[in-house]
């Protein structure tokens, strides 16, 4: 695994145990009652956490596919 791989898999796992943790603490109180502000105050980490997790499968199949490439010019 590349550097940019083992990154964005660090980033994705953090942005989903700050989720968790964020789903058990109490919404504010000016927030309360408005249901697309709630939403984004706690499913924000989720949307961080799904966007790093593409983007490590973008990485990893970029680098299979040079990866692939490079063993089929040795040949």
């Amino acid at each position: 695994m590349g550097r940019k791989e083992i990154l964005s898999l660090a980033a994705g796992i953090g942005f989903l145990i700050i989720w968790i943790i964020d789903l058990n603490s109490p919404v504010p109180k000016d927030i309360q009652g408005h249901f697309w502000s709630e939403i984004f105050y706690h499913y924000g980490w989720l949307m961080y956490c799904v966007a790093c997790l593409f983007y490590f499968q973008y990485s990893k199949n970029e680098r299979l596919k040079k990866e692939d490439s490079q063993k089929s010019n040795k040949k």
